[in-house]
């Protein structure tokens, strides 16, 4: 018997999958938390939990993935699938080196969450093909990126004006997300529609991030970002 823990904010959401899980043969939902905050509160003493399911975004101001490390402290063997509805491949590495076991998709199915579940509890890794697509395109940029830095070291090619980073300089999560999209090629306004914010608030974020890389257009920042993705 699979027993599992579930961290999701939407209450309804909640207790749909605790049933629909709890109603799965071979698993039983023995626990259910909208927050990490009462997931932590009502952890038992000696918990018996195989495997936590949680969301990667809880609030705003709550990261999961930023928590893992007490996770890991209280439940050393447990195996941990994120679920989210985010495929940017920054959410995705960080998860993966925090130690998850699995990258589940909101949207993906409950069949598709069966066997996610299923995978990771027989000693796997389970990365949703959506998430994974997303993969394929920030390894060969980084791939490209590199041998273009060894093409440069080779040829000893200048490789345009030096614009000093800042050392202090520490992205949020929503400007990774804009930095990400404006290297692609995006506009403003698609970079808006796709976060669901507004014009004015994508305008600041780029703004914080040329006053943060000391640069002043998007060409300078493109050059500075991408070995960062």
């Amino acid at each position: 018997m699979t027993r599992i823990a579930l961290i999701e904010d939407d209450k309804l959401l909640l207790k749909r999958m605790a049933l629909f899980l709890s109603g799965q043969k071979g698993m039983q939902c023995v626990l259910t938390a909208e927050s990490l905050g009462q997931f932590f509160e009502t952890l038992p003493e000696k918990p018996q939990v195989d495997l936590l399911l949680a969301d990667i975004e809880l609030s705003s101001s709550i990261n999961t993935i930023d928590h893992l490390e007490k996770v890991r402290k209280l439940l050393p063997a447990v195996k941990i699938l994120v679920i989210t509805g985010h495929s940017h491949p920054d959410y995705i590495l960080r998860a993966l080196q925090k130690g998850v076991n699995g990258f589940y998709l909101k949207g993906s199915g409950l069949d598709k969450l069966v066997e996610a579940i299923e995978t990771i509890c027989s000693g796997g890794a389970y990365l949703a093909p959506e998430a994974a697509a997303h993969m394929v395109p920030f390894f060969n940029r980084q791939a490209n990126s590199q041998r273009q830095s060894e093409d440069t070291v080779a040829s000893y090619a200048a490789p345009g004006p030096a614009i000093p980073i800042k050392e202090d300089a520490k992205l949020s999560r929503r400007e990774k997300e804009v930095a990400w999209r404006l290297i692609e090629g995006q506009s403003y306004q698609d970079i808006a529609s796709e976060l669901s914010v507004s014009l004015n608030t994508v305008r600041h974020y780029v703004k914080s991030l040329y006053k943060k890389f000391g640069v002043s257009n998007k060409i300078q920042l493109s050059r500075k970002m991408k070995p960062y993705f």
